[in-house]
């Protein structure tokens, strides 16, 4: 059980600990809920289109193959409103020139809210691509620190929002730093 990031970085959010607009917690930045379109699966523009425009020549033949999908009933009030539902995935879209240097800053700022034997652990991270990567155990030794206390421990509980932040914010930093931008859909 738990909830995925991927994209420019992978990893798991910390399950119990961490919510998946945790990124906003970092930068100043609101996530794009996407839309996939009925039955063709496409992603969905719903700002500018009111059906899929890449595999339908109208709204009226995509209502149709929604209708046949089983999707909903012929008499159904809501069709036009319905050839769309919602992902769960929550998109940012960061860049260096906007994010960066907010990020740093915030970062510094966590630094100094975590224990230094936890900072030294990251310190000590080689600057691969890695670090993109959560999956690749890079980070498996930042961590151990929150495994010496209770588990109900209110203030374990802060250190893990902290270092899984922390995380998330050196994947994100790194990525900026080397690829001036970073894109990120999360799970919700």
């Amino acid at each position: 059980m738990g909830r995925y990031y991927n994209g420019d970085i992978e990893g798991k959010f910390w399950f119990g600990v961490q919510s998946s607009c945790d990124i906003e917690e970092l930068v100043k930045i609101v996530g794009k809920i996407h839309h996939t379109w009925l039955v063709c699966g496409c992603y969905a523009n719903i700002e500018d289109d009111d059906y899929c425009k890449q595999c339908y020549g109208s709204k009226e033949e995509h209502i149709n193959d929604a209708i046949e999908e089983g999707n909903f009933n012929e008499d159904d009030d809501e069709v036009d409103k319905s050839l769309y539902y919602e992902c769960q995935m929550i998109n940012y879209d960061l860049d260096k020139s906007s994010h960066y240097e907010e990020l740093v800053e915030n970062m510094k700022d966590l630094k100094t809210k975590i224990p230094e034997e936890v900072i030294s652990r990251f310190d000590a991270i080689e600057q691969t691509d890695k670090i993109l990567d959560a999956f690749t155990g890079v980070f498996d030794n930042t961590y151990q620190e929150t495994d010496k206390k209770n588990k109900d421990d209110k203030e374990e509980h802060k250190l893990c929002v902290l270092i899984a932040r922390y995380t998330l914010g050196y994947q994100i930093e790194y990525c900026l730093r080397t690829q001036g931008t970073c894109n990120i859909a999360c799970e919700y």
